[in-house]
């Protein structure tokens, strides 16, 4: 039977930026937890992770061109960066461990997951999104650039269905509501901007020509030269599709494992096994599984997940799973339900008898089976049987009996 080998783990923890910092938590005793201000003083305890990402210039410039570490910070979430420093901080066990993993091509996999996903990037650009689209909507609103609209505020020419105007309207919220039904409806019946619609079209229509390189670059500098024409003719804001941030693709569930597989020139498959709060304990199951058939000799696995975010911390405060005393939830005492934190941890496994014939030292745990199920019941409130189901399967496939284990470390959903 091929034995699994844990040859380098990272870790970015509330309180914590390596694992030596979190050890040193562990050993004191405290509580990594404090206040949260996302919507101004409040009684919400969160784990804001300790997190520095310059730190990891100096590595990423000895491999990569230097526009690489700005490219980084600019374009990936918290999410991506706090697993890419896990996996630096991995590397960094095992000298010799980073090419191994390049030299072993399709047989390293990476199977890094995140359970929340990029909660700061899709809400930053949704807020954008939002926004630009009101401009928008009442820019081609006004009665100079919308014929219906004027039309039907003469009743020369009504329009069936068309909401009142909003000036009535004495509550902000309410107003703002109303404006938004307002001026989609009036923007679509446009004559100005269809007009302008129809003249972008034609900016849109041209594609490359030549060299695919230097075709892109040429075709990219007179769309936006055209663009920019356009604008300054209707003087008109920017297009609300014009204002969503790339990095709403770059930063989907795949992102923590892709980025991971080019910081290391990784060949074999990344993938994201998303599964909630068992995130983690799936990757290592996929990866030993890799191992252990032979498909693989390392895996890099592990979790990553954003800092406490408004959003975050009001879903699970709404879903009824979230302490807002201001004290701490003590297991196996008063549970109050949990706390919102952050940060990654990434192992590097590998075939363990390979390793150690290329000098690769274990780190000393030795991972032997996972147990994996789903109790088809609650989304929130975990069977007895489910779980039940999981610790059978790890006990029968890592031979052991119930009584030889020594400690348990207890997870399960809000508690």
């Amino acid at each position: 039977m091929t034995r699994v080998a844990v040859l380098g783990w990272g870790l970015v923890a509330p309180g914590a930026s390596n694992l030596k910092e979190f050890q040193s938590i562990l050993r004191a005793g405290g509580s990594y937890l404090e206040p949260f201000n996302g919507f101004g003083p409040d009684t919400f305890l969160v784990g804001k992770p300790k997190f520095d990402f310059a730190k990891y210039e100096a590595w990423l410039g000895e491999r990569f061109p230097p526009a690489r570490f700005k490219q980084l910070k600019d374009k990936m979430d918290k999410t991506t960066l706090y697993a890419i420093g896990g996996f630096v901080q991995a590397l960094q066990d095992n000298p010799g461990l980073e090419l191994a993993l390049q030299s072993a091509g399709e047989q390293a996999h990476v199977y890094v997951s995140n359970a929340l996903g990029a909660f700061p990037t899709i809400y930053s650009s949704s807020v954008t999104l939002y926004k630009a689209q009101r401009r928008w909507n009442r820019f081609w609103c006004s009665p100079e650039r919308n014929l219906a609209l004027k039309n039907h505020q003469t009743g020369e020419t009504l329009v069936e269905g068309a909401p009142l105007a909003p000036e009535g309207t004495s509550d902000p919220d309410e107003r703002e509501s109303a404006e938004d039904v307002y001026f989609d409806f009036w923007a679509q019946r446009s004559d100005a901007l269809q007009e302008y619609l129809a003249e972008l079209k034609i900016i849109e229509a041209p594609g490359i020509e030549g060299d695919i390189a230097s075709g892109k670059m040429k075709l990219m500098r007179d769309k936006r030269r055209k663009h920019n024409a356009l604008k300054a003719k209707w003087q008109c804001p920017e297009a609300p599709w014009s204002q969503v941030s790339s990095n709403v693709l770059w930063n989907i569930p795949n992102t923590p494992a892709a980025q991971i597989s080019m910081m290391g020139q990784i060949k074999g498959p990344a993938v994201a096994p998303v599964a909630a709060c068992s995130s983690f304990s799936i990757a290592l199951k996929m990866g030993m599984e890799a191992i252990e058939r032979g498909d693989a000799k390392f895996a890099v696995i592990g979790a990553a997940d954003p800092p406490p975010h408004p959003l975050t911390v009001g879903a699970f405060y709404s879903a009824r799973v979230l302490s807002a005393d201001g004290a701490a939830s003590k297991p196996l005492g008063k549970l109050k339900g949990t706390h919102v934190a952050g940060g990654s941890c990434i192992w590097i496994i590998g075939d363990l008898e390979y390793a150690a014939s290329l000098g690769l030292k274990p780190l000393g745990l030795e991972p032997l089976a996972v147990g994996a199920s789903s109790d088809a019941d609650h989304i929130i409130t975990p069977s007895e049987e489910g779980p039940r189901t999981a610790m059978r399967q790890a006990l029968e496939g890592a031979e052991v009996k119930a009584n030889e284990i020594k400690s348990w470390d207890l997870h399960a959903t809000a508690t």
